[in-house]
Parts: C-alpha cells; structure tokens; sequence
C-alpha cells in the first residue's frame, strides 16, 4: 500500500522540489532592540491601532461571544471560516444569518472548499446557501472549488491544497474575531457533554481602525481570483431549507438562553423533534443570557497581520513572527497545533534559542491529534528539534482531546493569536490571519492558559546523548502512544517527501 502510494506521489514530489519555496523575508529585526520594538514599528507602518480585547479559551463562551456579535448586527456581517459544518451549530448559525439579511444587514460569506464541501456541493449543502441568496444584500462565495483546484494542480501540486484558512467574524465595521475555532460541534461543546471537542482559542476585538484592518484582510480575499461566488439558482430550491434554518436558530436561541425545548420535542415536525433531542446533550451551553463579552474589556495597541494564499502578494504573518523571535530578550511561549517546521522556520527558532531566550512549546502528540500525516511527520522531527534549540523544552498533549489554538506569547508582553500554524501550509499555502496584542495583562493570560494544559494534560518530551554521541528519546511519542498508532505513524514517515503539501 505504501509503495503504491509513494509512487502516486512521486510526481507531486517532484513538481514540488523543483519551484523553489522562498525563505522568510528580510524583516530588518536585527536593527531593533527587542521584541517589543518590532511590535511599535510595525504598528507605525500600519497606523496605530487601540482596540477593546478579550482572550477566549472557553468553548461555550466562544459560542456565546459568536451568536452575541451577529445578533447585534445591524448593518454589515462579513463571514469567513476554513469550515463550516452542517451540524447543529452550522445550521443555526446561517439560520441566524438568514434572519439578519431579511432585517436588512447586508452579509458576506466565505467558506474554504476543501473545509466546507458538506455545504458547498452542488445538488447537497448549496441548498442551504441558496436560501440566503434568495434575500437581496446577500454574497456567498466558495474559496478555491475543487473544479478550479484540479485545472490548477498541472502548473503547481500545492495548488490542490491552498486554502482560506482564515476566521473573520466582523460586525458593523466595529468589532472583529479571529483565532483557531471553525464552526461546527468540536468547537463549542463543553468537554463535559462532548468527549471529542478541541482545545481552542479565539479574540474578541472591539475597535473601529482595527476592525478596518479586518476588513481589508476579508476585502483582499473575498474578491480575489482564487473566491468563486455561489450563483442563485434560477428557480431557487425544489425544497426549502429555510424552514430548517430557522427552526435550527430558534432551537438554538432557546436552549442557550436557557429555555426549555419541550414545545420542540414534542412537535409533529421530525425536524424540531431531533434538534431538541440534539441540543439536550449540552446541559452546559444554557447561561447565554448572562453573557455580556464588553464585560470588563481593556483598550490595548494591536495589529493586525495578514497573509494571502500562495497565489497572492501579502505576507505579514511569516516575516512578522520571525522578526519577533529573531528579537524575543526573555522567552518564547508557543501553544500550536502542530509543529512541522521548515528549515526557516527552524532557523528563526534557533536564533532565539541561541542568544539564550528559554523556547517552550506545547503541541499535540500522536495520542491526541486527529491527523495521522502530521503526526507522522512530527514523529521524525521531534529529536531534531529539541536537538537544535538547545535548552529548548517540548511538551506534548496527553489526551483523547486535539489541541487547536494557534498562541504565541513574546517576553511576557506580546501576544499573538490567529489562525497560524506551525506547518509548511501556513506557512507557504493557505491564507492566514493574525492579531498582535501589546500588553503584560493580556500575555499573562494567554501564558497562564498555556501553562496551565501544560502542567493539567500534557507531557515533556526529552531527548538523551548515548556513548556515541547520538541523539536518543529519554521520552518521546512512543512512551504515551497506542502502539498500532506509532506503528503505523511509522509506515507513514516513508511519505515524508510531502510535508511541503502539510
């Protein structure tokens, strides 16, 4: 199988090596201080920025804080997410959508082919679309359809796989979230009512020059060459979903707001009566009343870092961390979904670590990530890692739970949270978003998170010199890992010419 398998990639291997990927652009960091002054001279180059913030790691919150913004709307929502599922939270989310273009906001949505093709096929989930579309002020468009991926793959591989991984909530020109969470269950159910939700984290910002900064992170993908609308259809649905979407929304506002579902569930409709037997799983999702995410905010400098896909022009995430690290004085924090470093992005990293800055990075572990490629790949990486930053330290989630927030936290005083990942995807492929946030408060925070799924469900992986010099696991992926996994993890590292497609 595996032979089979690296033959068919073998000339995607090939179309790979030979475009040549550019390294991080000179960022001119060695010519400033510290970390903290790349900070002031980025945001004198883009306009300073003051923006309210709220870090939110809690999953409930971060579906709260969602439902509050577009419930407010009351002129624009522009919507863009890497994946859009057709759960229960998808589903009312476009019913809270189709409510709002009917009052008159005008809405943009975006959504990733490759991330949202249960709502984006032709016949299927477009159906639900068309029932926005059927309202005036309503733009819908698919970022890279497989169609217009496959007619590009010939001239360049990676064109198979860009995507927009980008998440933008914005309202109003006013207030803005970015971060890790796509919408669907995994991402907003309390890990007590659901065994397999995600680790994330998002930022509320509140601010009209940030929210502008947004805005043209959206405008610059919306209407680029690689987003696709979605065309209303002449005679619109055979059957409509509109229906459905609203029933979703009202389940949906009930349940939250903490009211009882008992009409839905005894409903002749199926439809109400298995949104109501789905929503009764979250007994914990039920204090949206209470919630008020203006509560307690501080205004903070931010900026706001974009980053095209690979067929665009704008990189300011790349060079802009790596200016960060290249200048970090203390220490690193880094929470990421992954690490698959580039020799660029290694070399940044080493930078610090050299000049003695303390690196500690938490990841997920082959225990707890869902992408076994990845894993595969950070399977033969890890040893190489902690060899080259030295002083380095490396920990990994123990848990059945995945581990997705993107967070970097820079000397106690700069933080980073986004949609970026530590992979050569983010890095070379896929659209990214980013926000940068000046404050010792907001770093404790983000820190004190990060440390805290250190100490509470991760492990540290380590490495050893033997009486030969080499570099052996005193504890690595193997010790805490099902071993059909690591054994299979294994087969998969002979697929390691792909790690500039992941």
């Amino acid at each position: 199988m595996l032979k089979k398998l690296k033959i068919i990639f073998m000339a995607a291997f090939i179309l790979v090596v030979l475009i040549q990927v550019a390294p991080f652009p000179a960022s001119g960091a060695e010519n400033i201080a510290d970390a903290s002054g790349v900070f002031d001279e980025l945001a004198r180059q883009s306009g300073n920025q003051t923006a309210y913030a709220r870090l939110i790691t809690d999953n409930n919150e971060a579906w709260y804080a969602r439902w509050n913004m577009i419930s407010g709307a009351r002129q624009t929502i522009d919507v863009t997410y890497f994946i859009i599922k057709d759960d229960i939270f998808g589903k009312s989310m476009l019913g809270l959508l189709l409510k709002k273009a009917r009052e008159g906001v005008k809405i943009r949505l975006m959504m990733d082919a490759r991330g949202s093709g249960e709502l984006t096929r032709i016949f299927a989930g477009v159906d639900y679309l068309q029932e926005l579309l059927e309202v005036p002020g309503v733009e819908i468009k698919v970022y890279n359809p497989m169609n217009v991926a496959f007619r590009r793959v010939f001239g360049d591989i990676r064109n198979a796989v860009l995507s927009n991984h980008d998440k933008i909530l914005l309202i109003d020109g006013e207030t803005a979230m970015t971060g890790g969470r796509n919408i669907s269950e995994i991402y907003f159910a309390d890990s007590r009512d659901c065994e397999k939700v995600y680790r994330d984290a998002d930022v509320f910002l509140k601010g009209r020059s940030v929210a502008a900064r947004m805005k043209t992170a959206f405008d610059e993908e919306f209407t680029s060459h690689q987003a696709f609308n979605v065309r209303r259809e002449l005679f619109g649905n055979i059957v409509s979903r509109a229906e459905e979407l609203e029933l979703a929304r009202r389940a949906m506002q009930a349940h939250i707001s903490g009211m009882s579902l008992s009409a839905f569930a005894a409903s002749s409709n199926p439809a109400a009566r298995k949104l109501a037997e789905t929503l009764s799983k979250y007994k914990h999702m039920r204090s949206y009343q209470s919630y008020d995410p203006l509560s307690g905010l501080h205004p903070y400098p931010v900026i706001v870092l974009d980053k095209h896909s690979r067929r665009g022009t704008r990189n300011d995430i790349t060079p802009g961390i790596s200016a960060f690290l290249k200048t970090a004085v203390k220490e690193v924090l880094i929470q990421n979904f992954c690490i698959i470093l580039s020799p660029e992005a290694l070399a940044s990293l080493k930078s610090a670590s050299d000049r003695g800055v303390r690196l500690t990075m938490l990841t997920n572990s082959p225990k707890s990530a869902e992408n076994v490629l990845s894993q595969a790949f950070f399977l033969e990486d890890w040893k190489t890692i902690l060899s080259t930053l030295k002083g380095s330290r490396l920990f990994a989630y123990d848990d059945d739970r995945q581990l997705h927030s993107k967070i970097f936290v820079f000397d106690g005083e700069l933080t980073v949270v986004g949609s970026y990942n530590m992979d050569y995807l983010s890095e070379q492929i896929n659209s990214e978003i980013a926000v940068v946030i000046k404050s010792k408060e907001f770093a404790r925070r983000a820190s004190l998170r990060i440390l805290n799924d250190v100490s509470a469900c991760s492990v540290e992986y380590r490495i050893a010199k033997d009486k030969n010099g080499n570099i052996t696991a005193s504890f690595g992926p193997e010790d805490h890992t099902d071993k059909k996994k690591i054994d299979l993890l294994k087969k998969l590292k002979a697929l390691g010419f792909l790690k500039p497609l992941f």
